[in-house]
């Protein structure tokens, strides 16, 4: 197996590295501060957002709402965007769970 490079992207997951980094930007400032944990599944077109928060209030929706817009403008009409959310009194990350995770808050 070859690794990609910057000359040769290869079998690198270019669709993939392209919607994490847009889920990145949309979410810039607008993270609720309840979140534990924000993923994000990729299967083709569909995009499942997944927030892991401690807590739901109407401003974390509003927020997440939020989040989910930003990613709609910036991937266009032919993305679907989803969002799904578990209130937790921790994250709970796997290298399993088929997720791409983005965030992960601090262990206080």
């Amino acid at each position: 197996m070859t690794l990609p490079t910057p000359d040769d992207p290869g079998n690198a997951p270019v669709w993939d590295n392209y919607i994490v980094a847009q889920s990145v930007q949309a979410s810039l400032g607008l993270l609720p501060r309840s979140a534990l944990a924000v993923g994000v599944r990729i299967v083709g077109t569909d995009v499942e957002l997944h927030f892991q928060l401690s807590e739901l209030t109407e401003n974390d929706i509003a927020d997440i709402d939020d989040i989910v817009s930003g990613l709609e403008s910036i991937t266009g009409q032919h993305v679907r965007v989803g969002k799904t959310y578990q209130i937790l009194a921790g994250p709970m990350l796997s290298p399993h769970d088929d997720l791409r995770w983005i965030f992960l808050a601090r262990d206080e």
